[in-house]
């Protein structure tokens, strides 16, 4: 059987968490305990927050949730994923993608059609717009 090695994207060190105090019905055993849970991604932006039980541990879990639920989150995942299968950022890859063989140059023609052209079209133009 063959065996991946694993990488690692995301660690509790990526995680800036901060704890406060509960609100709402628990009495003076809620509002003195922080038991409420925040988690911020700097890198995502993404947050996760949790207050609803009394128990920190339970907090934690159910913020680390929200955060991996953010949609912030859920696309830097899937970018570094990315990154990691295809040996190059998705910044790199576009870079790549965006040579004159692959790219497909369209302007409007007078009656307002679309019409393929050239590179060298644009060269022109610049060449003329600096006569004038």
């Amino acid at each position: 059987m063959e065996t991946k090695d694993r990488v690692t994207i995301l660690s509790q060190k990526d995680l800036d968490i901060s704890y406060f105090c509960g609100s709402g019905a628990g009495g003076q055993a809620r509002n003195k305990v922080a038991s409420g849970v925040q988690m911020r991604h700097e890198e995502s932006g993404a947050i996760g927050r949790a207050s609803d039980s009394r128990s920190q541990h339970d907090n934690k879990k159910s913020a680390f949730q929200r955060l991996l639920a953010d949609p912030r989150m859920k696309f830097w995942l899937s970018k570094k994923v990315y990154e990691v299968r295809q040996g190059e950022t998705l910044e790199q890859a576009v870079v790549n993608e965006m040579t004159p063989d692959k790219l497909k140059f369209e302007i409007k023609n007078a009656v307002g059609q679309w019409e393929e052209v050239n590179e060298d079209y644009f060269k022109g133009v610049a060449a003329r717009e600096q006569c004038q």
